[in-house]
């Protein structure tokens, strides 16, 4: 290499390092948070949910003598309360639309009968949605009241559905695997989630009227699942990697794309309509250094920053969501108990337009 030339891609380099840094420099900081106290759900409830009003669904657990789940609702104008038509009932609630719609699950008791989906709302109480013959749970619903989730066959294999009024449950296939769940779907009803392969190992899903349920891919043949689909067809997952398990994002045209967070991913990574994303980060004991368990948030500005919210000394976090206002959902445990609460962006760190 010529003198001069070595020399050019020195001075080239340094330029090209000094923008790099002047762009990090100009990145704007993490979000700020406000942050909302639900209270404590004892040992085992957890929230699930927060629709675009800032309204929270989810479960508590009451003790003996009569120890059961009772699905609740929780709004700033009401604060927490039972939903009544599931009452000495068990039950859970995992999703709640901007309607004030709830869908999970109730079982009897003293009956051996099977778990049933459901969908709740004040004006017309509850709506069972049926079973193929065993256990059916509702895992998210839109606005237009289409609610998704999964129903027992009975040979015991879980089977992804589809549920509206007028066409009632519909199964949306597999891959021919065992089991496949259905986890969330959007305005458009494109639906996602994750189904078997004939190998055991699990594929994210895509789902819509017209091309029926799509692979969206697990690279090297590795598990992936997908957990949340925003207004734009952005989905966000789960998917195992050489080392720990990652968070990714995918859409039509990028594919999937890994998000840079060092560590586990549990539970997969919840969107909204403005990309924002959010997921749960676990670290494992290792040597001298304790167990870490954080929330980190994603976006296209912000890349990977990990929130301080002041949840400092938690055992793990049950479940994570977040809305079109920016508002992040978390419910964690903390000294044997489990506890909920909002994170509401401050004003300078909403994004533009909500």
């Amino acid at each position: 290499m010529k003198p001069k030339t070595a020399k050019t891609l020195t001075v080239a380099a340094i330029i090209a390092a000094v923008l790099a840094a002047a762009i990090i420099r100009r990145r704007p900081p993490a979000p700020e948070y406000e942050i909302t106290d639900l209270g404590s759900l004892k040992k085992h409830g957890c929230a699930h949910a927060i629709n675009n009003e800032g309204h929270v669904v989810g479960c508590t657990y009451r003790v003996a003598p009569d120890a059961r789940a009772a699905a609740f609702i929780w709004s700033p104008e009401k604060g927490r309360r039972s939903i009544p038509a599931l009452e000495g009932k068990e039950s859970r609630a995992y999703d709640i639309n901007d309607k004030g719609q709830v869908v999970g699950y109730f079982s009897e008791l003293d009956s051996q009968a099977p778990d049933r989906a459901f969908i709740w709302d004040e004006e017309t109480g509850i709506t069972e949605l049926g079973t193929p013959g065993g256990d059916s749970q509702a895992h998210a619903l839109n606005n237009k009241g289409q609610v998704v989730g999964a129903s027992k066959t009975p040979d015991g294999q879980w089977r992804p559905f589809i549920w509206d009024k007028t066409n009632g449950m519909r199964d949306l296939g597999t891959f021919g695997g065992k089991s496949s769940l259905a986890l969330d779907i959007n305005e458009k009803g494109q639906v996602v989630g994750y189904s078997d392969m004939p190998d055991g190992k699990p594929h994210a899903f895509i789902w819509q009227q017209d091309t029926g349920m799509v692979d969206i891919g697990a690279p090297g043949g590795r598990a992936a699942r997908a957990r949340s689909i925003n207004n734009s067809g952005q989905v966000g997952g789960q998917r195992a990697k050489k080392g720990d398990p990652g968070g990714f994002i995918w859409q039509v045209n990028a594919g999937m794309i890994d998000l840079d967070i060092k560590g586990q991913i549990r539970r997969g990574v919840r969107i909204n309509d403005s990309g924002q994303a959010v997921a749960y980060y676990f670290t494992p004991k290792f040597l001298t250094f304790k167990e870490r368990h954080s929330v980190f948030f994603w976006d296209v500005t912000h890349g990977a920053a990990k929130l301080d919210i002041g949840l400092e000394n938690i055992s793990s976090i049950g479940a994570l969501d977040i809305n079109n206002r920016g508002q992040i959902l978390v419910c964690f445990e903390k000294s044997g108990q489990n506890q909920v609460v909002i994170l509401t962006p401050k004003d300078k760190s909403r994004p533009k337009g909500q």
